[in-house]
This record gives structure tokens, sequence and C-alpha cells, in this order.
């Protein structure tokens, strides 16, 4: 499992998950397209455009909000 405290700037999203140790929670969530989840666990890894990466996952246009 990852360190909480470890800089994620500079990393992959992927590294970031495995830094913090989210790989399942984000496989579940992903598999459920549960955007919420997605959402928190992205904010988690501090990913900048939560919902413009949660379209490109679930493979869908962007937001028009």
């Amino acid at each position: 499992m990852g360190d909480a405290d470890e800089p994620l700037a500079g990393m992959t999203v992927n590294e970031r998950l495995y830094a913090r140790g989210l790989f399942d929670r984000f496989d579940a969530a992903r598999a459920s397209q549960d955007r919420e989840a997605l959402a928190s666990i992205l904010i988690e890894i501090e990913i900048s455009d939560v919902e413009g990466t949660i379209d490109r996952l679930l493979d869908r246009p962007p937001s028009t909000n």
C-alpha cells in the first residue's frame, strides 16, 4: 500500500493510485461507472480536471455544464 504523504506531482494516474493504495477502489468505481466514487478518488490523488477525466474514463463526451 502507498504512502499518503508521498508527493504526487509528476506522477501518472496509475502511479498516483498506487502511491495512495487506491487501485481496487478505483477499479470498482470505474466498473460500476460510479461518478461520485471516481470523483472522490481523483480528488484524493490530486487530479485537476476531475469531470473531464471521468468523462474520458467512461468514454463519454465532456459535460457542457
